[in-house]
């Protein structure tokens, strides 16, 4: 999973792990990254995917990661 955070390019994973929820969390942090550096870019600041990945995580990576636990729905055992 760490590959998939490593690029802004898509990595290319087996069909089965399209289904496995943490591929799935990893899209939804690469997204949200995506748009952070996006955001920054119309203010003027363009940042490599490194400087946007490690600024996304210490400012915002806490509070999705709750978001997400928050809002997400696990099968109850």
């Amino acid at each position: 999973m760490r590959q998939i955070l490593d690029s802004e390019q898509y990595v290319q994973v087996p069909p089965m792990m399209l289904s496995d929820p943490f591929y799935r969390i990893t899209y939804l942090i690469k997204e949200e990254i995506r748009k952070y550096k996006w955001i920054e870019g119309e203010k003027g600041r363009h940042l490599t995917w490194e400087q946007a990945r490690k600024e996304w995580t210490e400012l915002h990576r806490a509070k999705y990661e709750q978001f997400l636990i928050d809002t997400l729905r696990f099968p109850e055992e």
